[in-house]
């Protein structure tokens, strides 16, 4: 059972609770059980030594008259009578309470031992409920509650989550007032403790319903009809030797029933009690004797509690009663079975040693499972032990699959994918993740879509309450913080230390994390659709190779103080400036996630990296928008993310590859580079400046490491066409077909599957971000070497917007005297005003003076900024490009002012408008003016176009060596109709 189901069927268990309790006594009795007014502080206190989820509320009432009159007004749970002399009164006001509520528990509390006889007497069952002595322990208080809410819901919890019943039989009102006021506190401590190994605070919560029911009787016929009820969920039988039989005492029914319950459950732990040696020697017979007068009752209560009914550690014996191992949860337990003598294991296997655990842990399922097989349905012990190794090993991989565990330093979970570290908020990019993580452990079957194995990267996510930890314990404040240059903020964060339990926590992941690491950011705001920050903050990767574990633990804390640090750093707090956040409100999780990839060499990487969207801003005919759009490449993602050369695809016809329709167009347009991690290279170091191991590659590396042969095609120059499969000596093109054509791999359908329940479930076009580690595909192993399949890894999923989501653009027409500016191909909605042109001269355009345009926009930007004035700026390629030659390599902050963004290429200068990239997600998301025109596109000869003759002819504000700013004193007005995809720029008529 996973996580989800287990959560979803426990939430349903102990639907009947007792919270309001009238108290009906005499002010002096209620004085004396209230010490002085603190009854309800009492129980309160003990419910919560006990974890318990909410004390009930005590309202006391000095006369049966007026209890009976709050009874008509309010609504009660519980009647508790307290009374000294057994009085015939209690009966009467016992039937006048059940004539009123014929359901409403009644309970008799006294408080005199030597008054029982009599007051059982006096009292009939159909006006009294229970009678309990006090003893001046509130413990009885819980005791009558608890016992109470059992009754009342056994048979519904049973139905539906299979819980366990101890049957105690007890006729003494001293007596099992005594021992249950031991057994229901020690039953719910050892239950408290095992359920710590809960994956979560609400699973450790919901696993405290499940603990075993405790059903009382006094009579042999009573506890006849519980057994017999009850016989298939009975976990033990606690019973005194004699108690009244057929309308008399009977010395020893409780031998008779134990012999009947034996010779039918000949494994059912069973306990007898007495205060008679004499029964010593029968009872133990029938399994375990306890005198009633032994001072160390509780210990043995206890005792029987760990040993026959699996609420402590597994102890492994021999025959002989030798220790061999212990198991403390269930990763022990499946290591020792693995490991423990034949004998050992073949004396617990048949005695249902591991099914009672099991049971003990709420784990029906396989408790259930285990409990009919016997040691003789198996050929050998050995058959036994590899068939509970694999049905363990399956219940590790299925119940926390979907769910968000706590960590745990004490006892690392391997199989754990998505571990948080705190208490805190998991920030927007992180409980992305884990909505992935849970939707593909409810929708994939079996863990697959298409056919291919889909899932995370082994993560783990520091909660923003370590962020604000780290800020407070360093004196690092965020008004001061904004104050300082990049620079500064970095070498402040570099002097501050983790807490000691951070520390520790990133010690055992390194421990146990074999490979490289990406250290990501997942802040409050990330990933939101409406500020999404996307590639704002910083993602740091590390080697994780050093052979000193002190020094990958300092690279691990210097990653993460990285990532804190961008929270405040330049580029973040122009973008949170621009949406109208306030910076200082900012707050950051951390996600350390296993790298996927392969090391090949000195260089580690994914084969395949890219970014998938339900919606396509830019579909060729006959592809539709909602058929969504896969960009693809090689490597490590940067290629996309950041604007580099990929292939972009239609996941539902992935063999339809427009921008390869000509074998000069596929060379113009393939991947010429990529990117991987440098092995050699340790990513943080002391120093301000970072080195970045992820370094940029030729593809003679790809075909170096063997991995370009599995993805690329092969150019025959003398016949000019694209040759598949290995043959040839022409130069190698990146072509993905082996994939995208010919499907060696399901990828294509898995991506369409993936973006469709993620769209489905986020209710919302999607962009997701993934990587795939193809396996073995492609290579010869040893004979008999296991081969690895590939696995796709969902690494990253936003909400981004739709034209479908924009409004209709409504008003009266624009009236215009000139169009400056006009495109069929614009995202934004609306009309607005703006006075400023920054404009890349086109005369003085060329892509290797990209860097120097960059800087000369940013100038201009930070003078438009102080000015207070908004601008259009229009320039080639790709605007945020990390690729020099594909476009203008800005950064956010230095196009913080620009309402409108323009993408015009000169002639020949063919880049494919901006779509995938983290830059393209925050401009459309921020609703910005976005406007695409076709390269060498002229006013008066195109339908779209940038009329370059007006702008150079008109004045100047200001100029540089390759920008021009005009300032209009008309302005222009831009008109935006996003849902049509139209724009233009004009100046009014």
């Amino acid at each position: 059972m996973t996580s989800a189901l287990r959560i979803q069927k426990f939430n349903q268990l102990m639907q009947r609770r007792i919270r309001n309790v009238l108290l009906v006594s005499t002010p002096y009795d209620a004085f004396v059980i209230q010490e002085e007014g603190n009854l309800t502080e009492q129980i309160f206190l003990e419910y919560k030594a006990l974890s318990l989820s909410s004390a009930p509320h005590v309202t006391h009432c000095p006369t049966e008259e007026e209890a009976l009159g709050r009874l008509l007004q309010e609504r009660f749970d519980l009647v508790l009578r307290v009374t000294r002399v057994a009085d015939t009164d209690l009966a009467e006001f016992g039937r006048r309470v059940k004539e009123r509520q014929p359901d409403l528990p009644v309970v008799v509390l006294g408080f005199d031992h030597a008054e029982m006889t009599r007051l059982r007497e006096l009292v009939s069952r159909e006006a009294v409920d229970k009678i309990y002595l006090w003893s001046g322990d509130a413990k009885i208080l819980l005791v009558i509650i608890k016992e109470l809410e059992d009754r009342l819901n056994a048979d519904r919890d049973i139905a539906v989550a299979d819980l366990r019943v101890i049957v105690v039989v007890e006729d003494s009102i001293r007596y099992y007032s005594a021992f249950l006021s031991v057994l229901f506190p020690e039953l719910m401590k050892q239950s408290q403790s095992l359920f710590s190994e809960g994956s979560n605070r609400l699973d450790r919560l919901l696993r405290m319903r499940t603990r075993p029911k405790v059903l009382h009787a006094t009579t042999f016929e009573e506890a006849t009809a519980l057994y017999e009820k009850y016989r298939d969920n009975l976990l033990a039988l606690i019973s005194d030797v004699g108690f009244p039989h057929g309308g008399a005492l009977d010395v020893e029914a409780g031998l008779k029933l134990a012999g009947r319950i034996r010779a039918e459950i000949p494994d059912l732990p069973i306990v007898l009690q007495s205060a008679e040696e004499r029964f010593a020697g029968p009872a133990r017979a029938l399994g375990l004797f306890v005198n009633k007068n032994s001072p160390s009752l509780l210990s043995e209560v206890r005792q029987f509690l760990t040993d026959y009914l699996g609420f402590g550690a597994f102890v492994f014996r021999l025959p002989s009663g030798e220790e061999v191992a212990r198991a403390a949860d269930l990763r022990e337990l499946e290591q020792c079975i693995a490991c423990v003598p034949a004998e050992s294991l073949r004396y617990h296997t048949s005695r249902n040693h591991v099914s009672n655990w099991l049971l003990a842990r709420s784990e029906f399922d396989l408790a259930a499972k285990l409990r009919p097989r016997k040691v003789s349905d198996f050929a050998s012990i050995e058959e036994v032990r590899r068939y509970l190794i694999e049905e363990l090993s399956h219940l590790r991989r299925t119940e926390n699959a979907g769910t968000i565990t706590d960590f745990s330093a004490r006892a690392f979970d391997r199989e754990s994918l998505f571990q948080r570290v705190g208490e805190g908020s998991l920030g927007g990019k992180a409980r992305g993740l884990a909505f992935l993580n849970h939707l593909l452990t409810v929708q994939a079957e079996d863990g697959r879509l298409a056919g291919l194995r889909v899932c995370l990267p082994q993560t783990f996510v520091l909660t923003t309450d370590i962020f604000d930890a780290f800020l407070q314990e360093n004196r690092l404040m965020p008004a001061e913080l904004l104050e300082l240059s990049d620079a500064e903020i970095l070498a402040r964060f570099e002097r501050a230390t983790l807490n000691p339990g951070v520390r520790r926590s990133l010690e055992v992941m390194l421990e146990n994390l074999a490979g490289p690491l990406a250290v990501r950011s997942s802040s409050l705001l990330e990933d939101d659709m409406l500020h999404p920050l996307a590639g704002i903050y910083e993602t740091v990767m590390i080697p994780n190779n050093d052979p000193d574990p002190g020094a990958r633990r300092l690279d691990l804390e210097r990653a993460v103080r990285r990532v804190f640090a961008s929270t405040f750093l330049r580029n973040s707090r122009a973008y949170l400036t621009q949406f109208g956040s306030r910076p200082e409100e900012e707050k950051m999780a951390v996600i350390v996630q296993s790298l996927v990839g392969q090391r090949f060499g000195g260089r580690f990487y994914p084969h395949l990296s890219g970014v998938a969207q339900s919606y396509n801003y830019y579909p060729l005919p006959p592809l539709k928008s909602e058929d969504g759009v896969v960009l693809l490449a090689l490597g490590l993602g940067r290629t996309v993310v950041e604007g580099g050369d990929c292939l972009r695809f239609c996941p539902r016809y992935p063999a339809m590859l427009p921008q390869f329709a000509t074998p000069q167009q596929t060379l113009e347009h393939a991947q010429q580079s990529f990117y991987a991690l440098d092995l050699g290279r340790s990513r943080v170091e002391p120093a301000l400046e970072l080195k970045d191991a992820v370094v940029r590659y030729d593809l003679d590396a790809a075909l170096e490491d063997g991995t370009l042969p599995l993805l690329a095609s092969r150019y025959d120059a003398e016949n000019d066409v694209i040759q598949e499969g290995l043959g040839g000596d022409g130069p190698w093109v990146l072509t993905f077909h082996n994939l995208l054509k010919h499907g060696s791999v399901p990828l294509a359908p898995a991506l369409t599957r993936l973006i469709e329940l993620t769209a489905r479930g986020l209710g919302t076009p999607v962009e997701l971000e993934f990587a795939c580690d193809l396996g073995d595909v492609g290579r010869r192993l040893p004979a008999g070497a296991p081969r690895r399949e590939p696995v796709l890894y969902a690494l990253q999923v936003r909400p981004f917007m739709a034209r479908e989501m924009v409004k209709e653009l409504s008003g009266r027409p624009l009236s215009v005297a000139r169009v400056v500016c006009r495109s069929r191909r614009a995202l934004g909605y609306g009309r607005r005003q703006l006075g400023d042109v920054v404009y890349v001269k086109p005369a003085a355009f060329q892509p290797a003076h990209s860097p120097r345009i960059a800087r000369e926009v940013a100038q201009l930007n930070e003078r438009l900024l102080a000015e207070k004035r908004s601008y259009v700026l229009i320039g080639p390629g790709r605007w945020g490009s990390s690729d020099p030659w594909l476009g203008i390599p800005v950064q956010w902050a230095d196009i913080s002012g620009a309402q409108i963004i323009v993408e015009a290429s000169p002639e020949g200068y063919n880049i494919d408008p901006s779509q995938g990239t983290h830059f393209f997600h925050n401009l459309t998301s921020m609703r910005l003016g976005y406007l695409t025109i076709p390269p060498g596109a002229r006013a008066g000869r195109d339908e779209e176009y940038v009329d370059w003759a007006w702008l150079d002819a008109a004045p100047a504000y200001a100029e540089t060596e390759h920008l021009r700013l005009v300032r209009l004193a008309e302005g222009l007005v831009a008109e935006l109709d996003g849902r049509h995809g139209t724009g233009l720029l004009a100046v009014p008529g």
